[in-house]
């Protein structure tokens, strides 16, 4: 199944430039994500009700090609591109009106026992081979993170604000911790042209993190830790 739809870039989408911001392209991924398990009838709801699960991100990888302004129409697109016994891979497609491709997103996500905390395979909470769509538009490969040592440059503090429905830190809200680290002239001068967030581990309420960020080989890459404990990894190519 692909699951398509139209949207405008809203005004919570949008960041100073009067454009889509990186986070709010990360909201549509997370938001066409969500909307298509709810077709498949395997959201997080559903995990929680019928099968003990909850669904995790592991890794999110986006590539991006064009700006779009606010209140411009798009057509996003929403997919799963690869299964295996515990993993899938949602792969989320923006298109402009001309139908030019935005923005190039994969999500490798795996399903949770609520009650174990232990990966549950696929065929236990309700995937099946039917819900396999076409190959992927474009091959995007994750990042292998080995850097070390990185220097800290700030903490932050979980609150509840950043807490989702399965009681641990929202996906976007590590996005919103780790672009807050650039000021608003970084962002604007220097356009993030691709980002991985790998989620490494869950955080709580009131969990305090530290952040760690630099400059690599022409990249930026961040680690957020909760004591020695790596939470989230980051790769930012400009």
């Amino acid at each position: 199944m692909i699951y398509t739809k139209k949207q405008k870039v809203t005004a919570s989408m949008s960041c100073s430039d009067e454009c889509l911001s990186v986070f709010g392209i990360f909201q549509v991924v997370e938001d066409a994500l969500t909307e298509l398990t709810g077709e498949l009838k395997i959201d997080g709801l559903t995990e929680k009700e019928k099968y003990n699960a909850f669904w995790v991100f592991a890794k999110n990888r986006v590539k991006i090609f064009k700006k779009l302004k606010w209140n411009e129409e798009f057509t996003v697109s929403c997919f799963i591109s690869y299964k295996s016994i515990a993993k899938l891979n949602f792969d989320v497609v923006a298109k402009n009106t001309n139908n030019q491709l935005v923005f190039y997103a994969r999500v490798e996500a795996c399903a949770l026992d609520i009650s174990t905390q232990r990966i549950r395979k696929l065929t236990t909470v309700g995937v099946d081979e039917n819900m396999l769509a076409d190959t992927p538009l474009m091959e995007i490969e994750f990042c292998k993170f080995d850097y070390e040592n990185l220097p800290l440059i700030e903490q932050v503090r979980v609150r509840s604000t950043n807490i989702d429905m399965s009681h641990h830190t929202n996906n976007l809200e590590y996005l919103r911790f780790i672009l807050n680290t650039f000021s608003v002239s970084e962002l604007e001068t220097k356009p993030i042209k691709e980002m991985e967030v790998i989620y490494a581990n869950q955080s709580f309420e009131n969990d305090v993190l530290n952040v760690h960020k630099a400059t690599v080989q022409n990249k930026d890459v961040l680690m957020l830790e909760k004591g020695n404990k790596p939470i989230v990894k980051c790769e930012i190519v400009f």
